[in-house]
């Protein structure tokens, strides 16, 4: 059996649509327009001055991601509209090899940057006066441009000989070769390395997020504590309640967030060693 039948394929294989993928684009397009708005009225209804390193990570995040989107997605498209592989729209690979980089970029950059956002929420609420005292704002400047400098070199290199970069059925998208059999040993190392980075980021970011969520929870206990307390001795506990909720929901929120990133990342790079 062929480990890459659609290769070098010129057509698109099987049944194919605009729907799945215009939809898809859409609601991606969507989602970081949302989020720009969000952190632009957050940017307007701080009272500080000062913007946080958090804010300027996310900030970072959220416009290499809409930048994925942008670039990807389009090719994609243009492929399902003319029924032709990335291949056959080019007459060559270089679309492909295009497609292949800014997939591995784009997968590795905002990974990187996300689990700098777990270390500084966790520091932050782990201890609060180092993170005050140590952390600056341009460390929200240099993150995001060390994690594209870096990941701009490292997704490199297939065009450098080391890796390799494989069309994928239907053959609308282009991504390196993740398979360990008859591979030539440069290749195999590279792909084993982007999944051994990919799989140690995935795993630290769950960890980080876990350990916040464990921060979270002790908060809404003491609060809770502090709350039943204030009941007793005639106190209404509103300040408390209201910080008790407000902690129960985002320890709830990240925890949905932490479940869904686990369950969109593990798949494709337990893949990576097959």
């Amino acid at each position: 059996m062929e480990l890459y039948p659609c290769s070098s394929r010129r057509d698109i294989q099987g049944d194919h649509s605009l729907v799945p993928s215009s939809v898809l684009f859409a609601a991606g397009l969507l989602g970081n327009i949302i989020a720009f708005i969000i952190l632009w009225q957050h940017k307007l209804n701080v009272k500080s001055k000062k913007t946080s390193v958090f804010y300027m990570m996310v900030t970072g995040l959220t416009i290499i991601n809409l930048t994925g989107k942008i670039v990807v997605c389009p090719v994609v498209i243009a492929a399902y509209s003319k029924n032709e592989t990335l291949f056959q729209l080019t007459e060559n690979q270089n679309l492909c090899h295009f497609f292949a980089f800014c997939m591995t970029f784009f997968g590795l950059a905002p990974t990187l940057i996300l689990l700098a956002m777990a270390v500084d929420c966790w520091l932050a609420l782990a201890y609060p006066f180092t993170y005050l005292r140590c952390i600056t704002n341009k460390v929200g400047l240099v993150v995001p441009l060390v994690s594209c400098v870096f990941s701009l070199g490292f997704c490199s290199l297939p065009f450098f000989g080391i890796g390799r970069f494989v069309q994928y059925c239907p053959g609308t998208w282009c991504f390196i070769e993740m398979t360990v059999r008859d591979s030539a040993s440069k290749d195999l190392i590279y792909s084993m390395l982007y999944g051994t980075i990919m799989g140690v980021l995935v795993m630290a970011i769950i960890f980080f997020n876990g350990a916040i969520m464990r921060k979270l929870y002790n908060m809404y206990r003491n609060n809770s504590m502090r709350t039943v307390v204030g009941f007793k001795v005639g106190n209404k506990g509103m300040n408390g309640g209201q910080a008790q909720m407000k902690e129960l929901d985002h320890l709830i929120l990240l925890a949905v967030m932490t479940v869904i990133f686990a369950i969109c990342s593990l798949p494709l790079t337990v893949s990576m060693y097959e």
